[in-house]
């Protein structure tokens, strides 16, 4: 748990409850960050094995297998997108029309 022995002899038993508890919590949540990994260098690998990059149809590595957070990450990298992008592609589309019709 990472205690010295005097912090150690200072606790209550509720105290050293808690730090126990919180120690398992870390334990637990680096495990599942560690088999997230697993799995992402497993699909990736599964990815590139079936996926060549010379290929005509382009894959997305999250086409071969969804992990938890991957929704997530897609609606993020699309929001993103937009807002770098300001406007619908819609009203894009519509402006460029315009400004290449005055120029003919």
């Amino acid at each position: 748990m990472g205690l010295s022995l005097d912090t150690y002899l200072d606790l209550t038993p509720f105290q050293f409850l808690e730090a126990y508890r919180r120690f398992l919590e870390r334990i637990e949540k680096e495990r599942e960050w560690q088999e997230l990994k697993d799995w992402q260098i497993a699909r990736w690998q599964v990815w590139r094995t079936l996926c060549p990059p010379n290929e005509k149809k382009e894959y997305s590595v999250m086409d071969i297998l969804e992990l938890p957070g991957d929704r997530e990450a897609k609606d993020q990298a699309k929001a993103q997108e937009n807002a770098e992008h300001g406007e619908s592609s819609r009203d894009r589309y519509e402006a460029l029309k315009q400004r290449f019709k005055g120029k003919s």
